[in-house]
């Protein structure tokens, strides 16, 4: 019975010493890197041209419907803008080739500020809440390309509707990545989405064009129902030299203009409405740049 009875205590202790078993651990880190990301696509040709060979084209102007097409992706508020601008003389476009016999008169100074564009849908800050500048209207520094291209008045060599709000956004060649700049007098300089400011109707929130449709973005601080835009946007592009070729869309838009880059087009451009200069018979390159930055 003594016998028996030690066996029992001694497998006890043993199952005892099992469960007691010390525990061996070892831990990771997990860091998350949330870089910024913006990405901008331009679909369709990136040469375009614009061949005036009849007198009909330099009284219509030659537009090019739906050339490009802008996606946009980001992961942080964005702004987004185009620039006008040439390899060699600032405002000016780049003559490559100079046809013979233009005329005593003629001047190759075209201004970069003769192309015009036409965005859709229009800058989705135009209907929200909060942003400093005029947008959509024509009259402002953040107004966007949404309007229609202006018609040409063949007795006064202008475009009947007045102030153009299609000339391109210009800026000097060595600093192509200005923002266009805000004040309430200047037409020439326009955002395609956003506008100068942080506030929350001047910046576009970070999304992508494979979520977000091209309805009218609802400011961010109302509850009012909505869907968002200003990330998948088609463009036009207009070239009107009328006759005498003076590309009266330049001219509106140098006139009504304070901007300090469209006031050096001007400057740097022989063409004037008061004198006999026209523009020199040739062929012309300049290009765009299509500019996606985070909101600053």
């Amino acid at each position: 019975m003594k016998k028996l009875l030690l066996t029992l205590v001694c497998a006890g202790a043993m199952m005892v010493s099992a469960f007691a078993q010390l525990l061996d651990e070892k831990n990771v880190t997990i860091t998350m890197d949330l870089q910024p990301v913006l990405q901008l696509s331009l679909e369709g040709p990136d040469q375009l041209d614009f061949t005036f060979d009849n007198i009909n084209a330099y009284y219509a102007g030659i537009i090019k419907y739906g050339a490009n097409v802008l996606r946009v992706s980001s992961s942080v508020s964005f702004d987004l803008w185009a620039t006008g601008l040439s390899q060699t003389t600032n405002f000016l476009w780049d003559q490559v080739v100079d046809y013979p016999n233009g005329g005593g008169n003629a001047t190759p100074t075209i201004p970069t500020s003769a192309l015009e564009l036409r965005q859709f849908p229009e800058n989705p800050s135009v209907v929200t809440l909060g942003c400093a500048v005029t947008v959509g209207s024509g009259t402002g520094a953040g107004s966007d390309y949404n309007s229609a291209f202006a018609p040409y008045d063949i007795a006064s060599n202008i475009l009947t509707a007045g102030t153009s709000n299609n000339s391109i956004n210009v800026e000097e060649n060595t600093n192509p990545y200005t923002s266009p700049t805000s004040t309430a007098t200047v037409a020439t300089e326009k955002y395609i989405a956003g506008g100068t400011g942080t506030g929350s109707g001047c910046q576009i929130v970070g999304g992508s064009y494979l979520l977000k449709t091209n309805l009218a973005l609802v400011d961010p601080a109302s509850s009012a129902a909505g869907a968002e835009s200003g990330y998948y946007f088609t463009i036009d592009y207009r070239i009107l030299p009328g006759l005498p070729a003076k590309f009266p869309a330049f001219e509106d838009a140098a006139t009504a203009s304070t901007s300090a880059d469209a006031t050096a087009a001007d400057a740097a451009s022989s063409l004037d409405d008061g004198a006999a200069t026209y523009a020199e018979p040739g062929v012309y390159t300049m290009y765009v740049k299509y500019i996606l930055v985070e909101d600053q």
